[in-house]
This record gives structure tokens, C-alpha cells and sequence, in this order.
């Protein structure tokens, strides 16, 4: 394989990401063996209109590096160390974020700028607290720390199957836009937790 890195370093199946669109793509990969795996719709806002005022105080916070309790959030929700190496090579600005509900740590997502738009990756409430507004505090705060660093749209992805994380999407008015999914060998191991 050619590029910077080997299948073999990366200790993965071969992995192919398919968009709408690229059916001609997908049916060629099928028939070579490469099962269909994590459909992902992605979604966007506008960031004023995710958080038009500053989110209350002691609400959330912004930081880099994540700290112990942001990790142990990530953690319980099967983010592990591939995903957080994703956090850990995104170029600055950066942030980890940890939502607060009745003054106790209720969740935790980490956003980067490029430009124009802020991204939102790994996304974690616990069961226990969710339906209770984390997320939303969540969204609303990496909302208010992009528009801060010039970022005019929030953006994300998510499974298809996450049906709880889309309707906090839809709800909170955000954009649905396209999807895609992966195809990996069917013999081959299953792909990396994302």
C-alpha cells in the first residue's frame, strides 16, 4: 500500500468510506467481498444559531488538554485510545469540553476550527444523566467556542443508528446533511471502535 503509513501499522482491515452518491463504488465494493458497515448521517448549524448567547456560567468548560474526569467520561462510553489520538492530532484551536449539571461532570466532546467551520467529535453522556440536557450544553458551548475563534458553522457525524444523538440534532434545529458508510472485508477484522 502506498502513503506515509501500511496496512500493517495501522493494525486494521482495509477500510473504504462511501458517500451518497457513490453507488457505482459501493456495488463494486460489495461484490469484491467488502461488507457494509456504521451508516453516518452527518449534521450542521449555523453557530449563532446553536447558541445566540453566551451559555451560563459554570455550565461548561473549554480546555486542552483534556483532564482526568473528561478521559474517564470518553472511557465509560467505549471512546478509547484511537479515538482520543484523532483529538490529540487535530491542529489548533482545539478543545476539550465538559458539561456541568448540578454542579457535577456530566459529559464530555471535543471540537476544533478549521476555518469557516468547527467539528464536534466523540460526544459522551453517560446513561445515567442523560435526557437531562447535557448534550444540548455540550452543542451549545462548542457552538459559543467557535464563533469565538471566527467559526461560522458547527458540524458532526454520528451512526445512523444513534437514534437518541440525531434527535437531539433534529431538535435543536440543526441541518441533516449527507451521509456515508464504510465497507470493509468480511474476513478480515472487524474495523477500529470510531
Amino acid at each position: 500500500m502506498e502513503g506515509p503509513w501500511r496496512e500493517a501499522d495501522l493494525g486494521a482491515a482495509p477500510l473504504w468510506r462511501v458517500r451518497e452518491g457513490e453507488g457505482d463504488l459501493d456495488a463494486a465494493l460489495a461484490a469484491k467481498g467488502f461488507a457494509r458497515r456504521d451508516p453516518t448521517r452527518t449534521w450542521w448549524a449555523p453557530v449563532g444559531a446553536l447558541a445566540p448567547d453566551r451559555p451560563e456560567r459554570l455550565t461548561g468548560f473549554a480546555i486542552w488538554p483534556p483532564v482526568a474526569v473528561m478521559r474517564d467520561l470518553w472511557a465509560e462510553g467505549g471512546i478509547g485510545p484511537a479515538r482520543l489520538a484523532v483529538m490529540e492530532r487535530a491542529a489548533e484551536p482545539r478543545a476539550a469540553l465538559l458539561a456541568r449539571l448540578a454542579d457535577r461532570p456530566a459529559g464530555a466532546a471535543f471540537v476544533a476550527a478549521v476555518g469557516p467551520v468547527a467539528a464536534v467529535h466523540a460526544i459522551e453522556v453517560p446513561p445515567r444523566l442523560r435526557r437531562r440536557g447535557a448534550g444540548r450544553l455540550l452543542l451549545r458551548h462548542a457552538a459559543w467556542w467557535a464563533g469565538e475563534r471566527g467559526a461560522t458553522h458547527l458540524a458532526l457525524a454520528v451512526t445512523a443508528a444513534n437514534a437518541p444523538a440525531n434527535a437531539l440534532y433534529a431538535g435543536m434545529g440543526m441541518t441533516r446533511g449527507p451521509g456515508y458508510h464504510y465497507r470493509v472485508l468480511k474476513e478480515a477484522s472487524p474495523c477500529p471502535p470510531r
